[in-house]
């Protein structure tokens, strides 16, 4: 009853909450498409489908596939952006979907080395390629998509859903492959790996149709219906809002470089270097991501009545500090003390700090006809650069200070010192913060454009 009432005193809530379940179910394929590859690459794809002189040659040259679908994302997000800001978000969507599914499907259906050869290395990076294709546009789509659905004084809650989306997708992914691994190694190596990956299909069929009962945005419609439709989306976003692309970027660097040394090469690290089972770095990864899935949208929620940056900057902060400790922990080989270490850093620290609340900050610093493409940008450079290559540059670092993960810690570290000053130099634009700041400074009344529209446009 109440709810039904409450659909009625606001009519544009079921919309809301259609186009976010939708945009949630796409990041939950997402990471759980990305969180299978990365754990199987430390785990798997370097004992079947490369052959090196080394154990860690070959863990490199796993990682470096892991590396290769970052690369391919923005080159498919931005492909896919610009025509999210010129036709709509939805349809963009509904591709990138079948896109990422059908990267991970074939992945699940690949011949190993021993059956076909240097075929079955090339077979595995096209395969990465089309899920990065997809991936590119995923989240920054999703972002804006509930974002713009959202009302303005609860986009940092609606924006953090995707984010939560997508360790729901962890916490199925680690869970598939933490069950399937706890077969023998030589069945796990011989088919028990592939069973999640084929899996995924039924997300990628109930999120397809979810996506496409769902509605294109009020704000896009209303940007169209203006007139407002850039001829170039990335020609314009780099000209006039380039600098903060730039602070976006580094904005990101925390759960970039400190995120992926977690989850891509935690379970390497555990396995090689500490010499215990793989399961004692999946369990404690589904466990944060398990925590992530309700911090996230607490930390989204909360980020609208205190603002995007003290949020964001504290969460840049703690990893800096928490960085050296965490590895300290991890190295205890307590498997309670690793599950403290990883909540602590991963799901409290970067997930819920700094992840939360990134989707609302991001979409709000961009004008509505460049920010699809603007917020890709941002996003996918950052990808690139820094989450694609975290794991393999953690391993590097590992292995250049004698097997110990310091000069990994300090690189974590910086990535979140970086993260803090960016934001700072960033505006702040939850619509309650600029509100409570106008009226403590006397220049209005509460009623502020930033309700209207978004504080970057």
């Amino acid at each position: 009853m109440q709810t039904e009432r409450a659909a009625q005193d606001d009519p544009g809530r079921r919309v809301r909450n259609r186009n976010a379940a939708a945009a949630v179910l796409g990041s939950v394929l997402e990471w759980y498409d990305f969180f299978l590859f990365s754990t199987s690459a430390a785990i798997v794809f370097n004992k079947i489908f490369f052959s090196g002189e080394s154990a860690f040659a070959a863990t490199l040259a796993s990682f470096a596939t892991f590396a290769v679908g970052f690369a391919a994302r923005p080159v498919g997000g931005l492909v896919l952006a610009h025509f999210g800001d010129r036709w709509g978000r939805k349809p963009v969507l509904m591709a990138t979907l079948l896109l990422m599914g059908a990267g991970t499907l074939a992945i699940g259906l690949l011949p190993t080395y021993h059956q076909i050869g240097v075929w079955a290395p090339v077979l595995l990076v096209l395969c990465r390629i089309l899920q990065g294709l997809g991936v590119g546009a995923e989240l920054g789509g999703a972002y804006v998509w509930t974002a713009e659905s959202a009302k303005p004084s609860t986009r940092g809650f609606y924006a953090s859903l995707p984010g939560a989306g997508e360790f729901i997708g962890v916490v199925c992914a680690s869970g598939a492959m933490a069950a399937v691994s706890s077969l023998g190694e030589r069945q796990f190596l011989d088919w028990g790996w592939r069973l999640p990956y084929l899996a995924s299909v039924l997300v990628v069929v109930v999120g397809f149709v979810l996506r496409w009962i769902s509605e294109e945005s009020e704000t896009f419609r209303e940007a169209v219906s203006e007139g407002r439709k850039a001829k170039a989306p990335i020609v314009t976003a780099v000209r006039g809002h380039g600098r903060t692309i730039l602070l976006m970027i580094g904005a990101g660097c925390a759960t970039a470089i400190a995120s992926y040394s977690i989850q891509g090469y935690l379970p390497s690290y555990v396995t090689e270097q500490l010499g215990l089972a793989s399961n004692d770095a999946v369990l404690p990864i589904t466990i944060a991501s398990a925590v992530s899935v309700l911090s996230i949208p607490c930390a989204g929620w909360l980020s609208d009545r205190v603002g995007r940056r003290p949020l964001m900057i504290g969460g840049g902060i703690g990893i800096a500090v928490f960085a050296a400790p965490f590895w300290l922990l991890v190295g205890t080989k307590s498997f309670p003390v690793i599950v403290l270490a990883v909540v602590i850093g991963f799901a409290l620290i970067l997930n819920s700090l700094v992840f939360g609340p990134a989707g609302s900050f991001y979409a709000e610093q961009l004008p509505t006809e460049v920010r699809y493409t603007g917020l890709v940008l941002a996003r996918e450079i950052t990808s690139v650069v820094f989450s694609g290559t975290a794991p393999f540059v953690a391993a590097v670092l590992v292995h250049a200070d004698g097997d110990r993960p310091w000069y990994l810690a300090a690189f974590m570290a910086l990535s979140g010192i970086v993260t803090a000053v960016c934001v700072l130099l960033l505006p702040e634009t939850a619509p309650r913060a600029l509100r409570r700041r106008a009226l403590r400074d006397g220049s209005s009344d509460g009623s502020i454009p930033v309700d209207v529209e978004y504080a970057g446009a």
